[in-house]
């Protein structure tokens, strides 16, 4: 079984047992990360759109990446795995969670989130709507 393979099976294992938790999204996104050992990149709130409200990304040795969406109605967790195509889309938004608080506060990353959520939109990881 190739790594990429692994990833996406042990992350979709981690998605299935964290699921039923009666924990937060960032709770679940933390959880799926440590137990299938990936490192959490990110968990962002997503201002304005009318399906999803958190997205975060787990990044594993594979640089495959999964990707945790939060519905609007805070209820259902969407996932998928993506491939490196993605890694462009992801980094701002690394890059401001590795931030200092007092300095997140001060930078908007709606934008980024948005434009990351669309692409896997684009591409069929996520639903439209």
């Amino acid at each position: 079984m190739a790594a990429d393979e692994l990833d996406s099976l042990v992350f979709q294992m981690a998605v299935e047992s964290v699921g039923a938790l009666s924990i937060g999204f960032t709770e679940k996104a933390a959880a799926i990360a440590a137990r299938s050992r990936g490192i959490l990149l990110f968990d962002v709130r997503v201002d304005g759109d009318a399906a999803v409200q958190r997205i975060a990304a787990i990044r594993y040795p594979s640089d495959r990446t999964g990707v945790l969406a939060l519905d609007i109605k805070g209820v259902v967790i969407r996932h998928c795995i993506v491939g490196g195509i993605f890694l462009g889309l992801t980094a701002p938004l690394e890059n401001w969670t590795s931030m200092p608080l007092s300095m997140q506060a001060k930078i908007n990353v709606d934008d980024h989130a948005a434009l990351f959520l669309g692409a896997l939109r684009e591409a069929g990881h996520m639903p439209v709507s």
